[in-house]
Protein backbone atom coordinates (compact mmCIF):
# COMPACT_ATOMS: atom_id res chain seq x y z
CA UNK A 1 0.00 0.00 0.00
CA UNK A 2 1.39 3.35 -1.03
CA UNK A 3 2.52 5.61 2.30
CA UNK A 4 0.75 8.70 1.39
CA UNK A 5 -2.79 6.52 1.02
CA UNK A 6 -2.51 5.24 4.47
CA UNK A 7 -3.50 8.00 6.31
CA UNK A 8 -6.11 9.01 4.25
CA UNK A 9 -7.59 5.88 3.47
CA UNK A 10 -7.80 5.07 7.44
CA UNK A 11 -9.75 8.61 8.41
CA UNK A 12 -12.30 7.90 5.33
CA UNK A 13 -12.95 4.39 6.83
CA UNK A 14 -13.37 5.51 9.99
CA UNK A 15 -15.81 8.13 9.41
CA UNK A 16 -17.47 6.25 7.06
CA UNK A 17 -17.80 3.40 10.00
CA UNK A 18 -18.61 6.19 12.63
CA UNK A 19 -21.18 7.98 10.19
CA UNK A 20 -23.21 5.32 8.59
CA UNK A 21 -23.73 3.31 12.49
CA UNK A 22 -25.01 6.78 13.48
CA UNK A 23 -27.46 6.93 10.65
CA UNK A 24 -28.09 3.07 11.48
CA UNK A 25 -28.59 3.59 15.27
CA UNK A 26 -30.63 6.86 14.79
CA UNK A 27 -33.33 5.52 12.32
CA UNK A 28 -33.69 2.17 14.59
CA UNK A 29 -33.71 3.70 17.70
CA UNK A 30 -36.41 6.50 17.11
CA UNK A 31 -39.92 5.25 16.00
CA UNK A 32 -40.73 8.59 14.14
CA UNK A 33 -38.57 7.00 11.65
CA UNK A 34 -39.89 3.97 10.32
CA UNK A 35 -41.26 4.49 7.20
CA UNK A 36 -40.55 3.19 3.96
CA UNK A 37 -37.90 5.78 2.35
CA UNK A 38 -35.91 5.39 5.79
CA UNK A 39 -35.97 1.24 5.55
CA UNK A 40 -33.98 1.53 2.62
CA UNK A 41 -31.40 4.56 3.91
CA UNK A 42 -31.34 1.85 6.75
CA UNK A 43 -30.33 -1.22 4.48
CA UNK A 44 -27.97 1.18 2.41
CA UNK A 45 -26.51 3.03 5.76
CA UNK A 46 -25.42 -0.90 7.14
CA UNK A 47 -24.11 -1.54 3.67
CA UNK A 48 -22.04 1.77 3.54
CA UNK A 49 -20.74 0.26 6.96
CA UNK A 50 -19.57 -2.95 5.62
CA UNK A 51 -17.43 -0.93 2.71
CA UNK A 52 -16.01 1.15 5.32
CA UNK A 53 -14.75 -2.56 7.29
CA UNK A 54 -14.02 -4.26 4.01
CA UNK A 55 -11.42 -1.61 2.14
CA UNK A 56 -9.06 -0.70 4.04
CA UNK A 57 -9.23 -2.10 7.58
CA UNK A 58 -9.55 -5.75 6.28
CA UNK A 59 -6.93 -5.48 3.15
CA UNK A 60 -4.68 -4.10 5.77
CA UNK A 61 -4.71 -6.80 8.09
CA UNK A 62 -5.21 -9.67 5.11
CA UNK A 63 -1.95 -8.00 4.30
CA UNK A 64 -0.13 -9.03 7.40
CA UNK A 65 2.14 -11.63 7.16
CA UNK A 66 1.17 -12.70 10.38
CA UNK A 67 -2.51 -12.72 10.26
CA UNK A 68 -3.82 -16.31 8.58
CA UNK A 69 -6.10 -14.70 6.03
CA UNK A 70 -7.48 -16.66 2.86
CA UNK A 71 -7.37 -14.05 -0.12
CA UNK A 72 -10.04 -15.16 -2.23
CA UNK A 73 -12.58 -15.67 0.34
CA UNK A 74 -11.06 -11.87 1.17
CA UNK A 75 -12.05 -10.23 -2.18
CA UNK A 76 -15.49 -12.31 -2.17
CA UNK A 77 -16.46 -10.18 1.33
CA UNK A 78 -14.47 -7.21 -0.11
CA UNK A 79 -17.15 -7.15 -3.36
CA UNK A 80 -20.28 -8.46 -1.74
CA UNK A 81 -20.61 -5.42 0.05
CA UNK A 82 -19.54 -2.85 -2.74
CA UNK A 83 -22.34 -4.26 -4.65
CA UNK A 84 -24.49 -4.17 -1.62
CA UNK A 85 -23.85 -0.52 -1.60
CA UNK A 86 -25.08 -0.01 -5.09
CA UNK A 87 -27.67 -2.37 -4.67
CA UNK A 88 -29.04 -0.79 -1.92
CA UNK A 89 -28.95 2.84 -3.63
CA UNK A 90 -30.84 1.45 -6.85
CA UNK A 91 -33.45 0.03 -3.89
CA UNK A 92 -33.62 3.29 -2.66
CA UNK A 93 -34.18 5.57 -6.05
CA UNK A 94 -36.31 3.23 -7.27
CA UNK A 95 -38.53 3.82 -3.94
CA UNK A 96 -38.71 7.20 -4.75
CA UNK A 97 -38.55 7.33 -8.26
CA UNK A 98 -42.04 5.37 -7.85
CA UNK A 99 -43.29 7.75 -5.43
CA UNK A 100 -42.29 10.66 -7.22
CA UNK A 101 -42.60 9.72 -11.00
CA UNK A 102 -45.68 7.36 -10.27
CA UNK A 103 -47.45 8.81 -6.71
CA UNK A 104 -50.95 6.47 -7.82
CA UNK A 105 -49.08 3.62 -8.42
CA UNK A 106 -46.93 3.23 -5.87
CA UNK A 107 -49.54 3.99 -2.80
CA UNK A 108 -51.38 1.56 -4.91
CA UNK A 109 -49.16 -0.94 -4.57
CA UNK A 110 -47.71 -0.33 -1.45
CA UNK A 111 -47.52 -2.75 1.74
CA UNK A 112 -46.00 -3.36 5.23
CA UNK A 113 -43.77 -6.07 3.17
CA UNK A 114 -42.85 -4.64 0.12
CA UNK A 115 -39.72 -2.97 1.22
CA UNK A 116 -38.37 -5.80 3.05
CA UNK A 117 -38.84 -7.76 0.08
CA UNK A 118 -37.00 -5.60 -2.09
CA UNK A 119 -34.22 -5.00 0.45
CA UNK A 120 -33.89 -8.64 0.65
CA UNK A 121 -32.88 -8.98 -3.15
CA UNK A 122 -30.85 -5.63 -2.88
CA UNK A 123 -28.45 -8.19 -0.58
CA UNK A 124 -29.05 -11.49 -2.20
CA UNK A 125 -28.09 -10.05 -5.64
CA UNK A 126 -24.62 -8.99 -4.70
CA UNK A 127 -24.30 -11.92 -2.81
CA UNK A 128 -24.81 -14.40 -5.66
CA UNK A 129 -22.12 -12.15 -7.52
CA UNK A 130 -19.60 -12.65 -4.97
CA UNK A 131 -20.39 -16.55 -4.52
CA UNK A 132 -19.70 -16.90 -8.57
CA UNK A 133 -16.93 -14.65 -7.93
CA UNK A 134 -15.09 -16.52 -5.64
CA UNK A 135 -16.02 -20.05 -7.32
CA UNK A 136 -14.67 -18.78 -10.36
CA UNK A 137 -11.41 -17.60 -8.92
CA UNK A 138 -11.16 -21.44 -7.28
CA UNK A 139 -12.28 -23.34 -10.69
CA UNK A 140 -9.67 -21.61 -12.60
CA UNK A 141 -6.40 -20.19 -13.02
CA UNK A 142 -6.67 -18.64 -16.16
CA UNK A 143 -6.02 -15.18 -16.71
CA UNK A 144 -8.19 -14.73 -19.51
CA UNK A 145 -11.22 -16.56 -17.42
CA UNK A 146 -10.57 -13.94 -14.26
CA UNK A 147 -10.39 -10.85 -16.39
CA UNK A 148 -13.28 -11.76 -17.95
CA UNK A 149 -15.19 -12.39 -14.30
CA UNK A 150 -13.99 -9.26 -12.82
CA UNK A 151 -15.21 -7.12 -15.90
CA UNK A 152 -18.88 -8.79 -16.41
CA UNK A 153 -19.06 -9.51 -12.14
CA UNK A 154 -17.54 -5.98 -11.49
CA UNK A 155 -17.48 -3.36 -14.51
CA UNK A 156 -20.81 -4.29 -16.08
CA UNK A 157 -22.96 -4.78 -13.39
CA UNK A 158 -21.70 -1.59 -12.15
CA UNK A 159 -22.19 0.13 -15.79
CA UNK A 160 -25.48 -1.15 -16.00
CA UNK A 161 -26.73 -0.24 -12.55
CA UNK A 162 -25.30 3.43 -12.84
CA UNK A 163 -27.20 3.71 -16.24
CA UNK A 164 -30.30 2.96 -14.76
CA UNK A 165 -29.52 5.34 -11.82
CA UNK A 166 -28.75 8.20 -14.39
CA UNK A 167 -32.60 7.60 -16.12
CA UNK A 168 -34.35 7.48 -12.77
CA UNK A 169 -32.86 10.84 -11.40
CA UNK A 170 -33.58 12.71 -15.05
CA UNK A 171 -36.63 11.64 -15.17
CA UNK A 172 -37.37 12.61 -11.03
CA UNK A 173 -35.88 15.80 -11.90
CA UNK A 174 -38.13 16.47 -15.06
CA UNK A 175 -41.24 15.47 -13.26
CA UNK A 176 -40.25 17.87 -9.97
CA UNK A 177 -39.83 20.53 -12.45
CA UNK A 178 -42.69 20.01 -13.72
CA UNK A 179 -44.44 19.98 -10.75
CA UNK A 180 -43.15 22.77 -9.46
CA UNK A 181 -44.32 25.07 -11.94
CA UNK A 182 -47.63 23.78 -12.72
CA UNK A 183 -48.41 24.56 -8.44
CA UNK A 184 -46.65 27.85 -8.95
CA UNK A 185 -48.88 28.51 -11.24
CA UNK A 186 -52.04 27.67 -9.83
CA UNK A 187 -50.68 29.16 -6.58
CA UNK A 188 -50.34 32.46 -8.59
CA UNK A 189 -54.15 32.37 -9.79
CA UNK A 190 -55.87 31.87 -6.58
CA UNK A 191 -53.69 34.75 -4.67
CA UNK A 192 -56.34 37.05 -5.52
CA UNK A 193 -59.32 35.09 -4.14
CA UNK A 194 -57.90 35.87 -0.22
CA UNK A 195 -60.99 33.11 0.94
CA UNK A 196 -59.27 30.28 -0.73
CA UNK A 197 -55.58 31.63 -0.64
CA UNK A 198 -55.12 29.73 2.66
CA UNK A 199 -56.48 26.20 1.64
CA UNK A 200 -54.63 26.13 -1.68
CA UNK A 201 -51.30 27.49 -0.59
CA UNK A 202 -51.75 24.44 2.01
CA UNK A 203 -52.32 22.44 -0.53
CA UNK A 204 -49.88 23.16 -2.78
CA UNK A 205 -47.48 23.02 0.37
CA UNK A 206 -48.55 19.49 1.21
CA UNK A 207 -47.81 17.82 -2.34
CA UNK A 208 -44.25 19.96 -2.97
CA UNK A 209 -43.55 17.74 0.59
CA UNK A 210 -44.11 14.99 -1.70
CA UNK A 211 -41.04 16.04 -3.48
CA UNK A 212 -38.74 16.82 -0.35
CA UNK A 213 -36.40 13.45 -1.14
CA UNK A 214 -36.19 14.39 -4.28
CA UNK A 215 -32.66 16.48 -3.39
CA UNK A 216 -31.76 13.31 -1.76
CA UNK A 217 -32.05 10.95 -4.39
CA UNK A 218 -30.57 13.26 -6.99
CA UNK A 219 -27.28 14.43 -4.76
CA UNK A 220 -26.50 10.50 -3.65
CA UNK A 221 -26.91 9.21 -6.96
CA UNK A 222 -24.85 12.30 -8.65
CA UNK A 223 -22.15 11.59 -6.33
CA UNK A 224 -22.12 7.78 -7.43
CA UNK A 225 -21.77 8.00 -10.76
CA UNK A 226 -18.20 10.70 -10.12
CA UNK A 227 -17.17 8.10 -7.48
CA UNK A 228 -18.10 4.98 -9.77
CA UNK A 229 -17.05 6.35 -12.98
CA UNK A 230 -13.40 7.05 -12.00
CA UNK A 231 -13.84 3.56 -10.35
CA UNK A 232 -14.85 1.74 -13.12
CA UNK A 233 -12.07 2.99 -15.63
CA UNK A 234 -9.80 2.21 -12.97
CA UNK A 235 -10.83 -1.60 -12.63
CA UNK A 236 -10.77 -1.73 -16.50
CA UNK A 237 -7.84 -0.46 -16.85
CA UNK A 238 -6.09 -2.94 -14.30
CA UNK A 239 -7.83 -5.67 -15.37
CA UNK A 240 -6.48 -5.41 -18.55
CA UNK A 241 -3.08 -3.43 -18.48
CA UNK A 242 -3.99 -0.41 -19.93
CA UNK A 243 -2.13 1.94 -16.78
CA UNK A 244 0.69 3.56 -17.61
CA UNK A 245 1.51 4.44 -14.43
CA UNK A 246 1.92 2.32 -11.12
CA UNK A 247 -1.23 -0.41 -11.07
CA UNK A 248 -0.54 -0.71 -6.79
CA UNK A 249 -1.19 2.94 -6.16
CA UNK A 250 -4.08 3.01 -9.11
CA UNK A 251 -6.03 0.28 -6.92
CA UNK A 252 -5.46 2.35 -3.49
CA UNK A 253 -7.13 5.45 -5.78
CA UNK A 254 -10.06 3.11 -6.65
CA UNK A 255 -10.68 2.05 -2.83
CA UNK A 256 -9.76 5.61 -1.37
CA UNK A 257 -12.89 6.33 -4.22
CA UNK A 258 -14.93 3.84 -2.85
CA UNK A 259 -14.84 4.94 0.55
CA UNK A 260 -15.29 8.26 -0.06
CA UNK A 261 -18.83 7.76 -1.71
CA UNK A 262 -19.67 5.57 1.26
CA UNK A 263 -18.26 7.67 3.28
CA UNK A 264 -20.14 11.39 2.07
CA UNK A 265 -23.65 9.65 2.10
CA UNK A 266 -24.51 9.80 6.37
CA UNK A 267 -23.78 14.05 5.44
CA UNK A 268 -26.06 14.10 2.86
CA UNK A 269 -28.94 12.11 4.64
CA UNK A 270 -28.30 14.59 7.63
CA UNK A 271 -28.15 18.05 5.53
CA UNK A 272 -31.23 17.01 2.52
CA UNK A 273 -33.62 14.31 4.67
CA UNK A 274 -35.90 16.11 6.33
CA UNK A 275 -36.95 13.82 8.49
CA UNK A 276 -33.34 12.45 10.09
CA UNK A 277 -32.02 16.51 10.02
CA UNK A 278 -34.48 17.04 12.63
CA UNK A 279 -33.60 14.01 14.75
CA UNK A 280 -29.70 14.88 14.34
CA UNK A 281 -30.73 18.47 15.81
CA UNK A 282 -33.33 17.44 18.63
CA UNK A 283 -30.67 15.03 19.77
CA UNK A 284 -27.76 17.34 20.12
CA UNK A 285 -30.02 19.54 21.66
CA UNK A 286 -30.86 16.79 24.07
CA UNK A 287 -26.88 16.48 24.33
CA UNK A 288 -26.44 20.06 25.30
CA UNK A 289 -28.86 20.52 28.37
Amino acid sequence: MANWLVIPGWLLSIATTTGNGFVVFLVTKNRCLHSSANWFILSLAVADFGVGIAVFPASYFCNDPLMACNFRVYMAFFWFFLHSSVTNLCTLTWDRYMAIVHPFRYHHSLTKRRPGMVILIAWLIPFAIALSLLVGIYATQSTTVLKILRATGVSAFDIICSALLFYAVVRILVVVRTKWRQESATERQVESNSASYTSARAAVSRRRKKYSTAPLIIALVVLFLICYSLVNYLVLCITFSCLVYDSASAGQILNLLLVLNSAVNPLVYAFLKRDIKRQVKLMFICIEY
